[in-house]
């Protein structure tokens, strides 16, 4: 696993999170997320396999932050 650098500290890894999980933190169903995704209005997915994807966590907190 990669480990961020901040300064000479490292910091804790950046987690990648499920689309469940991100639609859960942001109070929105799943579908939401597809929708917002395909619309360009959130950030693009990473896929991690066959029928999953994820979006890590600080573009998501990045995220909710510019709004």
């Amino acid at each position: 696993m990669n480990t961020i650098m901040v300064g000479n500290s490292p910091s804790a890894p950046d987690r990648i999170l499920p689309k469940a999980a991100v639609a859960s933190w942001l109070g929105v169903s799943a579908s939401t997320v597809d929708r917002w995704t395909k619309a360009g209005a959130f950030p693009p997915r990473l896929r991690l396999g066959p029928g999953r994807v994820g979006w890590s966590q600080s573009t998501v907190q990045a995220w909710l932050d510019a709004r």
